[in-house]
């Protein structure tokens, strides 16, 4: 049996049109629109805060995130707090989370410390993280640019002068859409 060549060129067009042809509408299309995407990498982990909300670093992919590592019976925690709290307020809408996550405590110590220092952040208990972030000091504060790297590391106390200057370089990193 021989193929004629018009017959090609009218199948090869046919087939060109339905490629070419849109997607029927009923058909939901793909978002142009991407999720921003960070590698927390081995700094990864989640948690659940004390209102029983399941968190994970990585869902805040595309922010600046503050994780403070912590403990009510912390002298130095205690003294950082109220200059975190300041610059949450003044950062939030631009992009700035943080993370508490109190360690060699419990719930009641973790409950009577925020019914007296500020800390509208989401804040729960993982021993676990101090052990992966290898912490060795309380406070431990890791600071995150948006793509999940580390923007900077504070074993300590950590001003708010301190941190105030890190934070800013690491919010112009933020993608505006």
């Amino acid at each position: 049996m021989t193929i004629r060549v018009p017959a090609i060129l009218a199948i090869v067009f046919l087939l060109s049109i339905q490629i070419a042809l849109p997607q029927s509408k009923n058909v939901p299309q793909a978002s142009t629109r991407s999720s921003p995407r960070a590698n927390y990498g081995e700094y990864d982990f989640t948690f659940t805060t004390l209102e029983g909300k399941t968190i994970k670093l990585s869902d805040y992919a595309g922010k600046v995130v503050l994780v403070n590592i912590w403990a009510p019976w912390c002298g130095p925690c205690k003294m950082e707090t109220p200059g975190f709290a300041k610059l949450y307020k003044e950062y939030k809408s631009k992009g700035f989370e943080i993370l508490g996550v109190a360690v060699q405590t419990d719930l009641n110590a973790v409950r009577a410390f925020l019914q007296k220092y500020e800390a509208p952040w989401p804040i729960g208990l993982n021993q676990d993280v101090a052990t992966q972030y290898k912490t060795y000091g309380l406070p431990d504060n890791f600071l995150f640019n948006p793509d999940g790297s580390v923007a900077r590391h504070f074993v300590g106390y950590t001003r708010e002068d301190v941190l105030r200057p890190a934070l800013e370089e690491a919010l112009k990193k933020i993608v505006r859409k």
